[in-house]
Order: structure tokens, then C-alpha cells, then sequence
């Protein structure tokens, strides 16, 4: 750090909270589960899959809370949500991670239904409810012991790849669901102190932010390396939903062709009606079979289908594709 910078201080540009990378509602799972739905005939598999994406929804909206508590927390940080690092043999799912000058916190978000009641010895109990109103209790895995995997991790990876040894990495777990209530008065110390509920993210990030007992200060250039190194190294992890539900991947080739059949078939008819011809002169059946055969993404790869030339492609490519996009 310059002589100017130890007499007067750094010169910080960060003001607010700034996400490096952006909460969304648009869930790329979720829209594959929910197209995966539609072409899923199998009653009990329907039900598995409606029941991942209540559960997925249920999250999204848990972590939409703890997205807009930090988005008003006025705090003079960088974040990121949803990072998934793997380093090594090792990996770790971020719901959110949030970088200051003064230190870094991960945040595990939990939006549990019922609640929660931790134990001398650390444990999680969850009480929940039945339909008939009868209550019945059990044990889940401990977030804080999660959220301690992950902090390690990091710790790991900023030794690694930037050499930040002995910057504080705190871990928080975030109750998301206001109706939950947490019982922490037989829970160990360290733990209480770890486990908050959204509406109290604010307040607590404030009180690490100005303790005056942590002396360090990283520069905001030195903020943004370790931003741009999360994103760098950021896998999403694509799911094989087709195994997991024990899908027949012919059944939904299948499925796939009838969709784009009938559009194609939607299309040919809308366009020979506007254009007052026969549907078969816009493209016939055998046409349309070798469309969806050569699957084409790209209006040079539509031209290899047979009947296409470039007057065509010219007239009807850009809705075809758009068909198959």
C-alpha cells in the first residue's frame, strides 16, 4: 500500500451492493423440468418431476429473499449468486457469496417448511406438520457443517490461485421462510452465532463490515480478482434428467418430433393461407420429414434440406429456425 493510501486512505468506488454475477428468477433447470414435463406421459414420473420443480420454485423463491435483502443493504460489496466451484477433487454449490474490503461471507440459503430446533450437541430437528395438523419430527443434515465444507474450499482456492491467505471467510446459514421459527437456546455458541434468518442479513453484515477489531483492508482491484476468479471457475453442473427419472430417450425423440410436427404443420398452413397457395408449394410432407431429420439451427444448415434453395430459405428460414431454436 502507497504512503498517500496509509495517510488518507483507499479510494473506494464501490458505494453499494454490485452483483458480479446476477440473481434470476429464470432458472435454467426449472424451464427444463417444466418442458420435460409436457412431453412425459407416465403418471408416477409426472409426479416425481412435479414434485422437483415445487421444490426447486420453493427454493428460488427463498433465495428471491435473500437476494432483495442484500440488494438494500446499502453495504459496500461486490456478490455473486449460484457458483458452483470445482477445484481439484473438490466442489462446492455457493448460494450466494459476498466480497468486502474487510472480509468474505458465504451464505448458505435454507428455505425449510416447518421448525427448527438445534440441540446441544449441534443437532438440526426439523418439526413439520402433516395435512391432518398431526406433528412429527426429524433430523436433517447440519448446513453449518455444509457451509464449513465450502468455506474451506475457498480457502483453498484463494491460496492457490491468488495467494490470499489470511483473509476472514465467514459462514452464515439464512433461514429464507418467514413463517419458520428457529429455536437456538441449546444450540452450541458458534453455531447460533452462524444461523440467521433473511431479515437480519443487513444487521449482521454491518457488524462484521465495522469491527473494529479485523484490521484488514483489501484493495477494491484485489475485491474483483477474487469476483472475476469465482466467475472464471463457475461449472453449472448440467442435470441427466432423462436417467433420473428412468425416461426412455427414444419416447422422448419421439415426443419431440410430434412437437415440431405439428408447428411445422401450424406454420405451412398459416403461411399458404396468407400467401393464397396450396400448403404443399410453401413445403410437402416429405419436405418437412427431412427438416426434422437434419434438425437444422442455422438457415445454411435449413439450405441442406431437399426442396431448399436460397429463395426459400430467403422467404421462410428465419421462422423455421425459430421453430427449432
Amino acid at each position: 500500500m502507497s504512503i498517500f493510501n496509509l495517510l488518507f486512505g483507499q479510494k473506494r468506488t464501490i458505494q453499494s451492493p454490485t452483483f458480479i454475477k446476477d440473481f434470476s428468477k429464470e432458472n435454467h433447470h426449472l424451464s427444463a423440468l417444466t418442458e420435460l414435463l409436457a412431453n412425459v406421459e407416465d403418471a408416477e414420473k409426472k409426479d416425481n418431476i412435479e414434485k422437483d420443480i415445487r421444490l426447486l420454485a420453493y427454493g428460488l423463491d427463498g433465495e428471491n429473499n435473500v437476494y432483495f435483502e442484500l440488494k438494500h443493504s446499502f453495504l459496500p460489496v461486490l456478490c455473486l449468486h449460484d457458483v458452483r466451484l470445482e477445484y481439484g477433487d473438490y466442489v462446492a454449490q455457493l448460494d450466494f457469496v459476498i466480497i468486502s474490503n474487510k472480509f468474505i461471507c458465504i451464505l448458505e440459503t435454507k428455505k425449510l417448511s416447518g421448525n427448527i430446533s438445534i440441540d446441544a450437541d449441534g443437532n438440526f430437528i426439523r418439526t413439520i406438520k402433516n395435512r391432518y395438523g398431526k406433528e412429527y419430527k426429524e433430523g436433517i443434515y447440519s448446513p453449518v457443517t455444509q457451509n464449513a465444507r465450502h468455506v474451506d474450499i475457498l480457502k483453498l482456492v484463494l491460496s492457490k490461485e491468488l495467494n490470499i491467505n489470511n483473509m476472514p471467510i465467514i459462514s452464515l446459514i439464512v433461514m429464507a421462510n418467514p413463517k419458520t421459527i428457529i429455536k437456538k437456546y441449546k444450540c452450541p455458541a458458534d453455531i447460533e452465532k452462524s444461523l440467521i434468518k433473511y431479515d437480519q442479513i443487513k444487521s449482521t453484515l454491518d457488524r462484521y463490515q465495522n469491527d473494529k477489531t479485523n484490521e484488514y483492508d483489501l484493495a477494491e482491484k484485489e475485491m474483483h480478482a477474487i469476483a472475476n476468479l469465482l466467475v472464471k471457475l463457475n461449472t453449472p453442473i448440467e442435470m441427466n434428467f432423462i436417467g433420473k427419472y428412468q425416461l426412455s430417450e427414444v419416447n422422448m425423440q419421439r415426443k419431440d418430433e410430434v412437437l415440431l410436427r405439428e408447428q411445422l404443420t401450424a406454420f405451412r398452413l398459416k403461411t399458404s393461407r396468407e400467401e393464397k397457395v396450396k400448403a404443399y408449394l410453401i413445403f410437402n410432407n416429405i419436405e418437412m420429414e427431412d427438416i426434422i431429420a437434419k434438425y437444422p439451427m442455422t438457415e445454411e444448415e435449413l439450405l441442406e434440406v431437399k426442396g431448399f434453395g436460397k429463395v426459400k430459405v430467403g422467404k421462410y428460414g428465419k421462422e423455421i429456425i425459430s421453430i427449432f431454436n
